[in-house]
């Protein structure tokens, strides 16, 4: 996965441009967080127009069709940030899953069979 997908990702997300950020995923896209998983863009769709969240990519990692970025997040109801890390797998060249670790990048990059030595300049 290319950091450039996951940019524009996060440009329509904190843009809260729903029309951009579905066009970046696949029709059955998996969303996941800390409140469990559902599938859809439709998903995708309301979680970026209600979600209230900023993120900013600090450090990016990948290899293949997966990629983690430790972001710091914001939401709209809260003035703290947060260090927050997310999975992304792709296929055929769109998002197909997007997953946030609350439990730190060692763990997201577990959980996608990444390590240190995957980073890339985002």
């Amino acid at each position: 996965m290319t950091p450039d997908l996951v940019r524009a990702f996060e440009s329509a997300v904190n843009a809260v441009d729903v029309d951009a950020a579905a066009a970046l995923v696949t029709d059955d896209v998996e969303v996941g967080g800390p409140r469990g998983a559902a599938r859809g863009v439709e998903v995708l769709r309301s979680w970026v127009a209600g979600s209230g969240i900023s993120l900013s990519t600090v450090r990016f990692f990948g290899r293949g069709d997966v990629a983690v970025a430790l972001q710091d997040a914001r939401w709209i109801d809260d003035d703290s940030t947060r260090s927050v890390a997310t999975e992304f797998t792709a296929r055929d060249g769109r998002i197909s899953r997007i997953v946030r670790h609350d439990d730190g990048l060692d763990a997201a990059l577990a959980a996608a069979g990444l390590g240190e030595a995957d980073e890339i300049e985002f």
